[in-house]
């Protein structure tokens, strides 16, 4: 430990915004300190490839290292594990804004439509955008864009239909809810060609002179607190189930979360031959909320199999039976499958802000990913091109419905500090996981049925966390600042206030009589902006951050700005970074050297 200290805490190092801490195998957090280029450091080694060194030595398989595949597919199950909560939650959040709620085929649909468009963006970007060991996913900050965009139709208690037989019958979902996805892909789709353009013309660096940690906290912080009215329906339909699963989360995540639990293996080699034994391994932190909801899960069976769970209660596990039955065996989403997309500007305005979110959001996954998996920090080309096939991934989610858009994912870049194994090969397993458990229709449906106040339970715990994430990042600003203290509350409660008001004239026709300028179009884009609380309060955030006089280190942008020395060794960063495809294209045609998401002749 004492070798530790001396050898990285006292080296220069990226300074780059790590929302989780690095964790070795025995449970200790190193939070490693930020130091200025050319600040003093201990025994003379001031070198970034020095930091870089003692990286790698911790590492077990660094970026350029691969494991056995058999242990890449277990190690890469960690990963997608690590996941699915949040992309579950984010998968079926959107039914009740699509008036599906009790729709479980429907929602099934949504599930396997997500984890696919996740398996299929993790592998273009760990393949040919930044080339790290980073799993892309659906993210909140498209949630309250999408709700938006969706509440100017209100879905309704009965929707009266004709079934097979010709008979009039109501049901309680929107048989044409398609045409409300529809919306949601179209304005996805064309927000997302910004992004290409961000990266693709190397705007990134501009982009972060204007948003800087005050605007990222407010943005990420509101995202949460909106969502508070999502989790309080859910969870309110039986506090009892909710308030156990929090319980649940809450205790295998961080109560138990060093706790070790042993498990028998069996292993074989050439040289030593057949062994077994018994290993510990901490699943706890891993696997806290699919642990967490299959007690829920199981208490809610018993509860209904025994009667406790009266007629109509949320919580009660209705027959399945034949929701899995009609689900077909494979899913493969594809485009148009939800009809032709609608554009309008209300919903391109929205989502474009929150794809800029996204983009600031992932610059920074970029080089915590980097850093904890021994790898250099990216240069601009690998962050052009990150950005670029980000883009990419958010147009093919609109191509092929989840309804929002993917971003890099925080929590896997914390299991690489957690494992010590930063493998490409890893993720792409974790990817290929993705793709499998996405096209198996069945699964889908099977985890679409869970009872609401579970999922309202999960919601509680996520959106809190959600929240927390974005008030960290005011840790590099100066909150003894008058002027910042201003910015951020003033912003933040506008956030909050302004949806409120929102929410009223969504519902009510004669309040919505307040915003009425002549032209309908221009009325329903402020309607849509001013229901996000997110667009809200970071564009005030945002203005006021730039406009109030405040110098750079008040504002926090001199620890938060991602800098990075150039790295020495030539090679590892030619290894980690080049991509064979457009190395192969450039060295037929030099002229692609010109752009900003190719290597130029001075990165060899």
């Amino acid at each position: 430990k004492q070798w530790y200290q001396r050898r990285v805490r006292g080296h220069p190092t990226v300074s780059v915004d790590i929302d989780m801490p690095s964790v070795d195998s025995s449970g200790d957090k190193h939070d490693y300190e930020q130091v200025e280029e050319g600040a003093d450091v201990e025994e003379g080694g001031n070198t970034d490839g020095d930091h870089l060194l003692a990286i790698r030595k911790q590492m077990r398989y660094p970026i350029d290292k691969d494991p056995n595949w058999l242990l890449s597919t277990l190690l890469g199950l960690q990963q997608y594990l690590v996941m699915w909560g949040s992309t579950f939650g984010i998968s079926v959040i959107l039914a009740p804004s699509l008036c599906v709620d009790s729709n479980v085929a429907a929602k099934g649909q949504l599930l396997n439509t997500m984890f696919t468009m996740c398996g299929i963006t993790t592998m273009i970007q760990v393949l040919f955008g930044t080339r790290l060991p980073i799993i892309q996913s659906g993210s909140w900050i498209f949630f309250p864009v999408a709700a938006g965009i969706l509440s100017k139709t209100p879905c309704k208690d009965e929707y009266h239909v004709i079934d097979e037989n010709g008979n009039n019958v109501t049901q309680t979902w929107d048989p044409n809810w398609h045409s409300r996805m529809a919306e949601l892909q179209g304005n996805l789709m064309l927000a997302s060609l910004a992004q290409m353009l961000l990266g693709g013309f190397g705007l990134v660096g501009l982009l972060l002179k204007i948003v800087g940690p005050i605007t990222i906290a407010v943005m990420i912080s509101l995202i949460g607190l909106n969502l508070a009215i999502v989790a309080e329906y859910q969870a309110s339909q039986n506090w009892g189930i909710s308030l156990l699963m929090v319980l649940l989360v809450t205790v295998f995540s961080e109560y138990l979360k060093n706790v070790p639990v042993p498990l028998p293996y069996v292993s074989y080699s050439r040289d030593e031959g057949l062994k077994y034994g018994v290993t510990w391994l901490r699943l706890f932190s891993t696997l806290s909320v699919i642990i967490s909801l299959a007690i829920a899960w199981i208490l809610c069976g018993i509860l209904t199999a025994t009667g406790t769970l009266g007629e109509g209660d949320k919580a009660r596990i209705g027959d399945m039976s034949k929701s899995i039955n009609d689900a077909t065996w494979f899913y493969f989403p594809y485009p148009g499958q939800f009809g032709r997309p609608v554009v309008n500007v209300g919903g391109f305005v929205g989502f474009l802000a929150a794809i800029l979110a996204g983009a600031i959001e992932s610059i920074g996954d970029y080089f915590a990913c980097a850093k904890l998996a021994g790898a250099p920090p990216p240069p601009k080309y690998a962050l052009n091109r990150g950005i670029l096939l980000e883009g990419v991934g958010c147009f093919l989610a609109g191509v092929c419905g989840p309804g929002l858009g993917v971003t890099s994912y925080s929590e896997n870049i914390g299991a690489i500090g957690l494992t010590k194994v930063g493998s490409r090969r890893v993720i792409l397993c974790s990817a290929i996981l993705m793709l499998v458990m996405g096209m198996i229709g069945k699964i889908g449906v099977l985890f679409a049925s869970i009872p609401s106040p579970i999922i309202g339970g999960m919601y509680m715990v996520m959106f809190g966390i959600v929240t927390a994430v974005g008030i960290s990042n005011l840790r590099f600003v100066d909150l003894t600042s008058s002027r910042n203290v201003f910015i951020i509350g003033v912003s933040m409660y506008f956030g909050v206030v302004v949806p409120m008001w929102s929410g009223k004239i969504m519902s009510d026709p004669e309040a919505a009589k307040s915003i009425q300028t002549g032209n309908e179009e221009f009325d329903q884009l402020v309607r849509v902006i001013c229901t996000s609380g997110m667009i809200v309060g970071a564009a005030i955030a945002c203005f006021l951050d730039n406009t109030i006089p405040g110098t750079s280190k008040e504002r926090g942008l001199t620890s938060y700005k991602f800098t990075a020395q150039s790295c020495a060794d030539k090679e590892l960063l030619k290894k980690v970074y080049h991509e064979p495809v457009i190395e192969f294209l450039a060295g037929r045609l030099p002229i692609l050297r010109k752009l900003p998401f190719v290597p130029s002749k001075a990165d060899f």
